[in-house]
């Protein structure tokens, strides 16, 4: 092929020209079609802004006019409850009137302060163990009429309420144990006049294995010849193993006793604010004796203790008194005791003592821990005495992998909580609540009253009638039994990923589902989580039929509607479970509302059943007089009122908003 002709110098300078002035077009085309594009979204946005500003004054108006007729409604709704729950109260404090109790009435303080005065001021100095134990049973009656008290200020959402209740029970237990260092002392004063054996050693039991309270005494009444012992206390299912270094911790040569004092409640309840204590707590104390009386002719003369130190407390290891020479080898005391049938015990269950100081539980010492299922007996190694028992982590059945609640049959709700451990079933009703599964056997008692019930309609194992309780009170007595689903806000921290929503975001949500229960199932949405704190989502579909759904098949997600609430607010959503991230844009012609109720009341499409919809799901009340014939007659209030109490507990309706 021919070789083209090469081009000239000035050829290439105006092709180079050439392209530089098609380039500089380019540009200034570019320049001019971005100043055109960004003309054109300043004025979108111009647009959106003016758009979303009319909008939101237009919310704002709205809000502010529908405020006035949800407040109406709310409160004809609260007078009717407050009716129901004032019939209540006072069916309660009749029955306590008739049974003549002489226990004070803890809803005054002055009489609870009165008793704890009268209480210190009556005890003597040669106090028995049997009265302390007698004073002690008593007092815990009082605790409890306080313990139900806190849970009524749990429905309520009283907090200040609650913590004067806790403050009330941690002093009355503070006077019981109180009660019964006072008879141990008084015990270790005369402890000569016991019987002992040929050993010089006293073992003594009050209580029986089952007893709220139980303390043994075990007592060496020599100075010398300490060796290792064996110390059971059959009748209340007690035992410990003591080393021989034991009698280094005593000081001046004394002769030491050995006491274990059994409650079922903790007196570090709360305190710490990641562990908790299950099965109640074992107190083991080394005492020092005080000198034996002695017999100086006709007289006999005995050493009285300084007052403030009549029971002297000894520390074990005690460093203070060893030395070099002769020191014995610290070694780990034994101890076993029986947990209560209630208690749900992990395999490997987990002991702790008291510390103090830190006020945290801790498990420094303790090793060799076993669990015997067919006793129910714990044992463990500890290479100091103290206070202690079975701990576990506060949110160990957090956070809740999903819930739904769905309507059983007419004015009843059935609630399924799938929990860290447990799958849990709860019956809401207009009685109250009742635990209906898990079918575990430390759970029967919670489940079922005691005994045989009557034929007929009878569900409980050997026709036991089921327990129906109200909510806080429920679910107070599981967590005693070591299921905890009554967190508190700081158990959040504690949970990666989770925080704790606006508590008006909470009221708003608890107060609009509790006015659908009977009539819709309500569901757990994931994406709460990730949502702000200032707004919570759940998932609803009607239920009329009272059919079972599945709320996490797939398949039916688009049968689920997502509700969006905030603080004075609700709305419907777009979003579905399946399809991530959340899609928070409502839906097609919705807006928000004041209330869940006037969002189905404004629809912009209702259907054909819309009044007759509307009516079932209104809750009101003309007169309070009418309360009691409206609330039979007002298809799902008394149930969906029940289940209100349920939601408004604030240390435990994170149902949803932890999720």
């Amino acid at each position: 092929m021919p070789k083209s002709k090469k081009k000239s110098k000035k050829q290439l300078e105006d092709e180079l020209q050439k392209a530089a002035e098609e380039q500089k077009r380019h540009e200034e085309k570019e320049r001019l079609l971005k100043l055109e594009e960004d003309a054109l979204k300043a004025h979108r946005l111009r647009l959106d802004s003016e758009l979303d500003s009319k909008e939101r004054v237009l919310e704002a108006e709205r809000l502010e006019e529908e405020s006035e007729i949800v407040a109406r409604m709310k409160g004809e709704r609260k007078r009717c409850l407050d009716y129901e729950q004032s019939k209540l109260q006072e069916k309660v404090e009749w029955q306590k009137f008739v049974s003549c109790t002489s226990r004070p009435n803890v809803a005054f303080e002055s009489e609870i302060t009165t008793y704890v005065t009268m209480a210190r001021e009556e005890r003597t100095d040669r106090e028995t163990m049997e009265s302390a134990l007698s004073k002690c049973r008593a007092a815990e009656e009082i605790v409890g009429d306080l313990l139900e008290l806190y849970c009524k200020a749990c429905e309520e959402g009283d907090v200040a309420r609650q913590d004067w209740c806790m403050h009330y029970i941690g002093e009355i237990r503070e006077l019981e144990i109180e009660q019964v260092d006072e008879a141990t002392a008084y015990l270790l004063l005369y402890i000569e006049k016991q019987e002992a054996n040929s050993h010089s050693q006293v073992t003594l039991s009050w209580g029986n294995a089952n007893d709220a309270l139980k303390v043994g005494f075990w007592g060496h009444l020599q100075t010398k010849g300490f060796r290792a012992k064996q110390i059971e206390h059959p009748k209340i299912q007690i035992g410990l193993d003591l080393p021989k270094s034991i009698a280094q911790a005593s000081a001046g040569g004394l002769c030491i006793g050995v006491r274990t004092l059994y409650t079922t409640f903790d007196s570090a309840q709360g305190k710490d604010p990641v562990q908790m204590s299950v099965g109640g707590m074992i107190r083991v104390d080394l005492l020092g004796i005080p000198p034996f009386s002695k017999k100086v002719k006709n007289w006999t003369i005995r050493q009285v203790p300084t007052p403030g130190q009549e029971l002297l407390r000894l520390p074990y290891p005690n460093t203070e008194h060893s030395t070099a020479s002769t020191a014995i080898a610290v070694q780990p005391c034994r101890i076993d005791y029986k947990v209560p049938g209630h208690i749900l015990v992990a395999k490997n269950p987990t002991i702790s003592w008291w510390d103090a100081q830190s006020e945290r539980w801790s498990t420094e010492g303790i090793n060799e821990i076993a669990w015997e299922l067919e006793t129910r007996k714990v044992s463990f190694f500890t290479a100091r005495l103290a206070a202690f028992s079975i701990t576990q982590e506060r949110h160990l059945d957090l956070p809740y992998k999903h819930w739904v609640m769905r309507p059983l049959e007419p004015q009843v709700v059935e609630l399924h909580i799938q929990a860290a451990r447990y799958e849990l079933s709860f019956v809401i009703s207009q009685d109250g609540l009742r635990l209906k599964g898990p079918n575990l056997p430390e759970l029967q008692e919670v489940m079922y009253e005691p005994g045989v019930g009557e034929a007929g309609g009878l569900s409980g194992p050997s026709g036991r009638r089921p327990r129906v309780r109200s909510p806080a009170t429920l679910l107070n007595e599981l967590r005693e039994c070591g299921l905890n689903l009554m967190p508190k806000d700081s158990d959040a921290d504690s949970l990666e990923g989770y925080s704790v929503k606006n508590q008006e975001t909470q009221a708003r949500a608890y107060s609009d589902l509790s006015e659908i229960a009977a009539f819709y199932d309500i569901a757990s949405s994931h994406h709460n989580k990730a949502l702000p704190q200032e707004r919570a989502m759940v998932r609803i579909r009607e239920n009329e039929l009272l059919e079972v759904f599945d709320p996490l098949d797939p398949d039916c997600d688009t049968d689920y509607q997502a509700l969006t609430f905030f603080p004075d607010k609700s709305c419907f959503v777009k979003s579905l479970e399946r399809i991530h991230p959340c899609n928070e844009t409502m839906l097609p012609s919705h807006v928000t509302h004041a209330s869940l109720y006037l969002c189905f009341d404004r629809h912009p499409t209702p259907g054909a059943n819309h009044a007759d919809n509307l009516h079932r799901l209104e809750v009101t009340c003309s007169t309070k007089h009418q309360a009691p014939r409206l609330l039979r007659e007002l298809v799902g209030i008394h149930g969906a009122e029940v289940f209100f109490v349920l939601f408004s507990l604030q240390s435990c309706c994170r149902l949803f908003l932890l999720l």
